[in-house]
C-alpha cells in the first residue's frame, strides 16, 4: 500500500514536471508582447521595390532609387527621420534612374552607389557619390563592368569589395575594389564562379563570405566562398545544403552566419522556407529549423537585435524572429498582406526596425506593382 502511494506520488511529480517543462518553449502571444509588432507607419512619396536603404551617421535613413514597376524606376531619395517617423524628399537626385543597385556607407559617412539598371535593355556600369552634409549626389569613375545583382561590401580597411552580378547578357565573376581615398575602381581578379543575386555579409575576422547565386539563368549555385583582403584571394568552403539565390545571410553574436530563403531555378516557384548556419570554424553548413513563410529576392532584409536575435523583414507576408539559442523561427505580431519582395530592412539607432516598400506577385498582366507604405517593428 506504501509502495503504491510513492508510486503514485512519483507519477504526479512526473505528469507536474513535464507539463512544466511544456510550458516553457516561447509561447506566441507572450514572445510578441515581449518584442512588440509591426505597425504602418509613413507612407513614401513614391512606390519602391528593389531599392537601397542606408542608416546615415546622423541616425537618419535615405531611401535611394527603385521601382513603382516595370518601366518605371526612380533617380529619387528620400529620408526617413526616426524622430517624427515621416519621411521627406532628399534635395538632390542620382544622375541617372536605379533599380537593383548597391549603396555602400563609405568610413566618412558618405555612400557609394553602383550599378543597377535605368532602363530595361541593360544595367549600368556608371558610380556616384551622395554626400548627407550637402544632401547632393556627385558621379564619379564608372566600374569596370555594368553591374546588377552583384556584392558589395565594405572592408575594414575602407575600401568596397564589388563582387560579380551580371553585365545583362551573363554571370560575372570579376571582383573589383573602390578606393574612397581617390574614388577609383580597380580589377583585382576574379572569384571561383561567377555569381548573380549571391548574399555577401563580413565574418568577424574582416573576411567577406559569398553563398549560392546564379552562374546564368537556370544555373543555380550551392557553392561558397570566403574572400580575404589581407591577400585579395578567394577560397572555397564546403558547399551548402541547397542551391541559393536572392536569398539573404546575416552574422550572428557568435560569429556563425545565418543563410536563409531564396530560391532555386524555378524562381519564383522554388522559393524556400529552408535555413542554415555556416561555421567559420569548420567552413561547413548545417541545416537549421524552417522558417514560417518562404521567402526570395530579401537581400538585406534582415537585422541582428540587441539579444541576438534575428528580425527577418522580407520576402513573406509576415516577419519572423530567429533564435540562434533553439535554431528556430517565430512569427511576429502583424502582417504587411504582401511578400514584399526586394523591400528593405533597416535596424534604426533606438532599436527599431524599418520595413520599406517592396512588392507582391503581381500579375501576369501588369506585373509587380510595388508599395509606398512602410512599417516600424518595435523591438
Amino acid at each position: 500500500m506504501r509502495y503504491q502511494f510513492y508510486l503514485i506520488v512519483l507519477v504526479f511529480i512526473i505528469l507536474t514536471a513535464d507539463c512544466s517543462a511544456q510550458k516553457k518553449p516561447i509561447n506566441v502571444s507572450t514572445f510578441q508582447q515581449t518584442y512588440g509588432k509591426i505597425s504602418e507607419t509613413a507612407k513614401l512619396s513614391e512606390a519602391r521595390a528593389s531599392h537601397t536603404a542606408t542608416l546615415l551617421p546622423n541616425g537618419k535613413v535615405i531611401i535611394i532609387g527603385g521601382m513603382e514597376r516595370n518601366g518605371v524606376f526612380f533617380e529619387s531619395a528620400e529620408i526617413f527621420n526616426p524622430q517624427t517617423d515621416n519621411f521627406t524628399k532628399a534635395k538632390g537626385k542620382m544622375s541617372i534612374k536605379r533599380v537593383g543597385h548597391t549603396a555602400t556607407l563609405l568610413p566618412d559617412g558618405k555612400i557609394l552607389i553602383v550599378g543597377g539598371w535605368s532602363n530595361r535593355d541593360l544595367p549600368e556600369s556608371s558610380a556616384e557619390i551622395y554626400d548627407p552634409k550637402t544632401d547632393t549626389f556627385t558621379s564619379i569613375e564608372n566600374a569596370h563592368h555594368r553591374l546588377s545583382g552583384h556584392a558589395a561590401m565594405l572592408l575594414d580597411n575602407g575600401k568596397v569589395l564589388i563582387a560579380g552580378g551580371s553585365d545583362g547578357k551573363s554571370g560575372l565573376s570579376d571582383v573589383e575594389l573602390f578606393n574612397p581615398q581617390n574614388n577609383t575602381f580597380t580589377l583585382i581578379g576574379k572569384m571561383q564562379s561567377a555569381r548573380i543575386g549571391a548574399a555577401a555579409v563580413k565574418l568577424a575576422d574582416g573576411r567577406i563570405l559569398l553563398t549560392g547565386g546564379a552562374v546564368n539563368q537556370g544555373e543555380i549555385l550551392s557553392s561558397a566562398e570566403i574572400f580575404d583582403p589581407k591577400t585579395n584571394s578567394f577560397t572555397a568552403t564546403k558547399a551548402m545544403n541547397a542551391v541559393r539565390y536572392k536569398h539573404d545571410s546575416i552574422r550572428l553574436s557568435d560569429g556563425r552566419v545565418l543563410v536563409f530563403g531564396g530560391s532555386d531555378s524555378r524562381d519564383w516557384n522554388g522559393q524556400y522556407k529552408s535555413a542554415e548556419i555556416f561555421d567559420p570554424q569548420t567552413n561547413t553548413f548545417t541545416p537549421t529549423n524552417d522558417m514560417n513563410f518562404a521567402r526570395f529576392k530579401i537581400e538585406g532584409t534582415s537585422v541582428l537585435l540587441k539579444d541576438g536575435k534575428v528580425f527577418i523583414g522580407g520576402g513573406g507576408v509576415g516577419a519572423e524572429i530567429f533564435d540562434p539559442q533553439t535554431n528556430t523561427f517565430t512569427k511576429t505580431a502583424g502582417e504587411f498582406g504582401i511578400p514584399l519582395h526586394f523591400a528593405s530592412v533597416t535596424l534604426l539607432a533606438d532599436k527599431r526596425a524599418l520595413i520599406v516598400g517592396g512588392y507582391g506577385n503581381g500579375t501576369p498582366q501588369a506585373g509587380p506593382i510595388s508599395t509606398n507604405q512602410a512599417w516600424i517593428f518595435k523591438l
